[in-house]
């Protein structure tokens, strides 16, 4: 396989990684809306029942979604994790196959430097990356930034915990509610 084809094979294998990425975010986050929705209409259910067995019904119905909703919630992002160090391999693959191009046409490495120095003060990255010296998975790395790069931050970790906040918010109102209004009249 010539240069140019392997160049083409590991952008074509990260593209597709990507994609992959942002349809089980899509996925996730439909799914959560839906589900929010829906445990939305049964914590009002809860609050508006005047009958005990009603509104206890409702909020077992309200704790078997959000059961089930959390452990979706938990394992789907596992997925996205694991999908984004997919991505990170071959983003690192390929800015080490860039350095055989010219460095005018190291084009995906250019741009992950650009996207590193609007985060960071990172200039000894262009003189790391614009030279003759040979990069190595370790040197791809600092600008891949392995791990969880800003938007993978707030994508990955912060709007997960989000989702988490909202469904024990939901949970947390509801109970209160039913051992306030209820439990507490009948001792």
């Amino acid at each position: 396989m010539d240069k140019k084809d392997l160049l083409d094979y590991i952008l074509n294998a990260a593209i597709m990684q990507d994609s992959l990425l942002q349809s089980y975010r899509t996925l996730s986050l439909t799914l959560q809306s839906i589900f929010i929705a829906i445990a939305s209409g049964l914590a009002i259910a809860v609050l508006s029942f005047s009958d005990l067995f009603q509104a206890i019904s409702s909020l077992l119905m309200l704790t078997s979604l959000s059961i089930l909703s959390i452990y979706l919630l938990v394992k789907v992002r596992k997925i996205i994790l694991a999908r984004g160090n997919d991505i990170n391999f071959w983003h690192k693959k390929l800015i080490i196959q860039e350095q055989s191009l010219p460095l005018d046409q190291r084009y995906f490495t250019e741009f992950k430097i650009h996207q590193k120095l609007k985060r960071e003060q990172s200039e000894y990255l262009n003189d790391l990356f614009s030279g003759s010296k040979k990069i190595n998975e370790k040197d791809a790395e600092l600008i891949v930034e392995k791990g969880l790069g800003h938007n993978r931050k707030v994508l990955d970790k912060w709007l997960f915990i989000g989702l988490l906040i909202i469904w024990l918010i939901i949970l947390i109102i509801s109970y209160l509610y039913v051992i306030v209004h209820y439990l507490l009249k009948i001792f």
